[in-house]
């Protein structure tokens, strides 16, 4: 009979509740209602190398009129459809993060203690120089305004139309609903939230003639932001993660003036393991009808991934082949250029394409991982005379790694404390699309949970999961 197998990431504190992961793996739902189940774990993207830009870390990305720009350390680089780079300009700053975002003519980057504008006519990079120019904090782009929220206050500014050289001394407003500071400010479909740590308030452009922004009446939410670089734009609405007076870090959506929450408690849970998540960020994109919200949480292990097209969480790792330990993914930020999926390398200046037709994250492994929900017939033995795994094979590789691919089966009585010893079976060599992957006489337990592992170069989809019991 088939058994619960396909589903999100969910380990709570008592293993023995739940303690579901679904790593570098994520649910698709059948839309035909005729697929052979209803949905199936597919395998994430890989990475293949792009560029080499500078020393790194790539700090920010950013898409202009068919031309792509990174921050690699303190340059400032473009890079070109075949992989090539040239150097525009260097920051002051080697460390801390980035934003960008551009007007007609422009792009303006901030590092958290300067601002810079990068004129795409001229390819002239200068920092700003206007004496009223703050201290930023977040950046964005509205009605040729580029809009700034200063540090540690709650006041957002804005530059002179179409030109981030000129701040006038009064050109800024006070979010003064509530009294705490105001971290980030964000443009989505012409109303500019303004984001503090405990409340968000929302404007939009009369075109008043004192200062153009003001709030729109009612327009409140009662909680805030942690992060300004988790604010993301994605399937026509905005997430952050979150805090309010009250507490614990939440992942949010905007729901019309209001805030719904999209984390679940153990995603809450793995959030709440970090002591600085203040300095988390996020990266989005859409791939083959998904869209990803990726959440990197300072201090974590694993970067927490959001599906859109689903609602489900699952969690992408770096498996370090150096030190065999997890990482969170590579990724510091996305950019769309030239229909390729690219992003920043958070630790060195390489950018990658991501794409899900690349089986290795640059050559390094990709370890998939699934640990299913828990298995329990109202407490009764169960004999597991058999296991096995319907999903796609005779996927191996014509050379090398991967020629003879295989997955791992481990199986849990103790709710996840403890594993079985590994037991390997193959997924047969290409072609050989009629391989059974299934594990025989697994003993008798009241209460199971499976685990599998997969890390060779190959495409992996698994459909449903059976048992022979009884």
């Amino acid at each position: 009979m088939e058994v619960p197998f396909i589903g999100p990431t969910y380990q709570m504190e008592a293993t023995s509740f739940d303690n579901q992961r679904c790593v570098n793996l994520y649910p698709i739902m059948s839309e035909t209602g005729t697929s052979k189940s209803v949905a199936a774990l597919r395998g994430t993207p890989g990475l293949k190398l792009f560029a080499s830009v500078g020393g790194g870390p790539i700090r920010a990305g950013i898409e202009v009129n068919g031309r792509s720009f990174f921050v690699s350390g303190s340059d400032f680089y473009e890079v070109f459809a075949d992989g090539t780079s040239t150097l525009q300009g260097s920051l002051s700053t080697s460390t801390s993060d980035v934003a960008m975002t551009d007007n007609p003519t422009q792009i303006m980057i901030i590092d958290g203690s300067f601002g810079y504008i990068f004129t795409l006519a001229t390819n002239t990079l200068v920092q700003i120089s206007d004496a009223d120019f703050p201290i930023p904090s977040s950046l964005t782009f509205q009605d040729g305004y580029f809009i700034i929220s200063e540090a540690n206050s709650s006041k957002f500014w804005i530059s002179g139309l179409n030109n981030g050289l000129t701040w006038g001394a009064l050109d800024f407003t006070t979010v003064e609903n509530a009294p705490d500071d105001l971290v980030s400010v964000y443009s989505d479909s012409s109303n500019l939230w303004a984001f503090g740590t405990q409340s968000t308030e929302i404007f939009q452009n009369t075109g008043n003639s004192t200062f153009p922004f003001q709030v729109i009446n009612g327009a409140y939410i009662e909680t805030g932001c942690a992060a300004p670089l988790t604010v993301q734009e994605l399937d026509n609405t905005l997430l952050w993660l979150g805090t309010d007076k009250n507490g614990d870090s939440v992942v949010w959506r905007a729901s019309g003036y209001n805030a719904q929450r999209v984390s679940t408690q153990a995603i809450e849970l793995k959030i709440s393991e970090s002591d600085n998540f203040n300095e988390s960020y996020a990266w989005v994109y859409h791939e083959r009808g998904h869209a990803f919200y990726c959440l990197q949480v300072k201090g974590l292990k694993t970067t927490l991934v959001l599906d859109m097209a689903t609602g489900l969480w699952h969690e992408r790792i770096y498996r370090n082949p150096v030190t065999n330990q997890e990482e969170q993914h590579r990724a510091s930020c996305h950019v769309f250029f030239k229909q390729k999926h690219l992003v920043g390398d958070r630790q060195t200046g390489k950018v990658y394409e991501l794409n899900l037709d690349f089986y290795s994250d640059n050559g390094d492994p990709i370890v998939r991982e699934r640990i299913s929900p828990h298995y329990s017939e109202l407490r009764q033995l169960v004999t597991h005379s058999q296991f096995e795994l319907d999903m796609e094979v005779g996927v191996g590789t014509q050379t090398g790694q991967g020629k003879e691919p295989e997955i791992m089966m481990a199986y849990s009585d103790s709710g996840g404390h403890t594993w079985s010893n590994e037991l390997w079976r193959s997924l047969g060599a290409v072609g050989n699309y009629k391989t059974r992957v299934r594990w025989n006489k697994l003993g008798r337990t009241r209460d199971r949970v499976y685990k599998v592992k997969i890390s060779d170069p190959v495409f992996v989809q698994i459909n449903a999961a059976y048992l022979n019991g009884y």
